[in-house]
C-alpha cells in the first residue's frame, strides 16, 4: 500500500511539474517541495511501522547524489535548475520499489532512463519547434550546403549503405549513428540560433530566462532558471534592452521515464 501510494505522489507531483513547465517554462518549486516532504513522512512511517529504516535512508542517500548531478547540470549550463529540483524529487520519493522489476535499484534504473527518454523527446521537441518555424529549417537547411559538412555526411551516410550492403550490421550501425550524430549536432546549434531574443525590459516578465551575462546583478545565462519578480524588477532599472530565450522544456521527460521505468524497466535491456 505505501509503494503505491508514493508512485502516486510521484506520478502527480512530476506530470503537474513538467505540465507547468511546458505552460510557463519553469518547475513550480512548492510542487516539488510537497513532493519530498511527502515522500519523507511516508518513509518515516515505514521505518516506524516495521522498524526498518533502509528505506528513508535510501531515499536521503539519491536524492543527495541526484542533487550533486543537479547542480552539475545546472552550472554547466545543461539543465535548469527546477530539472535537478525534480530530479531530486524524483530519488526521494521512489528510492526503491518492489512492484517492479529493474536490474538497478528504482531510482537508478529511472535515471538511466531519463537520458534515453530525455534524448529523444529532445529531437522531438526540436523537430516541432522547427517546423512551427519556418525561418529555422531555411536556417537549417542552408547551413548543410557547408562543403564540410556536406562532405562528411555524404561518406558517413554512404559508409554506412555499403556496410548495409555487404550485410556487416554492426559497422552498418555505428556509421549511420555516426550520420545521425552529425546531422542532430548541426540541427540543434541551428535552433539554438531561434532561443535568443532581444526585447525591450519593458516586455520582461517573471519566469523569462537569460540569454545574456549581468555580472553586476550576479545573474548569468548559464543559471537555466527562470527570472523572479526582484530579478525583473532590477533589470528594469539597469538596462533598456535584455537578450532572453527559450529553451527546451525539459521537465515533462521525468514522468514520461516514470512511466517508462513502471512498465518496462530497464531501457538498456532492450539491446541485450
Amino acid at each position: 500500500m505505501f509503494e503505491l501510494l508514493l508512485v502516486a505522489v510521484a506520478l502527480i507531483g512530476s506530470f503537474a511539474s513538467g505540465i507547468y513547465d511546458l505552460m510557463t517554462s519553469n518547475v513550480p518549486d512548492k510542487v516539488v517541495v510537497m513532493m519530498i516532504a511527502t515522500a519523507i513522512c511516508i518513509h518515516t512511517l515505514i521505518g516506524f511501522s516495521t522498524g526498518d529504516f533502509t528505506n528513508l535512508i535510501n531515499s536521503l542517500l539519491f536524492g543527495a547524489l541526484f542533487l550533486s548531478f543537479g547542480l552539475l547540470m545546472y552550472y554547466t549550463g545543461q539543465w535548469g535548475g527546477g530539472d535537478g529540483e525534480l530530479l531530486v524529487g524524483m530519488g526521494i520519493v521512489l528510492p526503491n520499489l518492489s512492484l517492479v522489476d529493474t536490474y538497478f535499484p528504482f531510482a537508478i534504473s529511472f535515471f538511466i532512463n531519463s537520458f534515453f527518454i530525455g534524448a529523444s523527446y529532445s529531437i522531438v521537441y526540436s523537430i516541432v519547434l522547427a517546423f512551427r518555424n519556418p525561418r529555422i529549417s531555411k536556417i537549417f537547411f542552408n547551413s548543410l550546403k557547408d562543403k564540410e559538412i556536406l562532405i562528411v555526411l555524404l561518406v558517413s551516410f554512404s559508409l554506412s549503405i555499403l556496410f548495409l550492403i555487404f550485410w556487416n550490421l554492426i559497422l552498418f550501425a555505428l556509421t549511420f549513428l555516426v550520420f545521425i550524430l552529425i546531422f542532430f549536432h548541426k540541427f540543434s546549434k541551428t535552433i539554438e540560433q531561434s532561443f535568443y531574443m532581444r526585447i525591450p525590459v519593458s516586455k520582461l516578465k517573471v519566469d523569462d530566462m537569460l540569454g545574456e551575462d549581468i555580472p553586476g546583478l550576479k545573474l548569468y545565462k548559464k543559471h537555466i532558471k527562470g527570472l523572479t519578480k526582484d530579478q525583473v524588477n532590477s533589470i528594469k532599472k539597469r538596462k533598456r534592452y535584455v537578450v532572453i530565450r527559450e529553451g527546451i522544456r525539459y521537465g515533462i521527460v521525468f514522468p514520461l521515464t516514470l512511466l517508462f521505468t513502471l512498465f518496462f524497466g530497464d531501457f538498456f535491456l532492450f539491446f541485450i
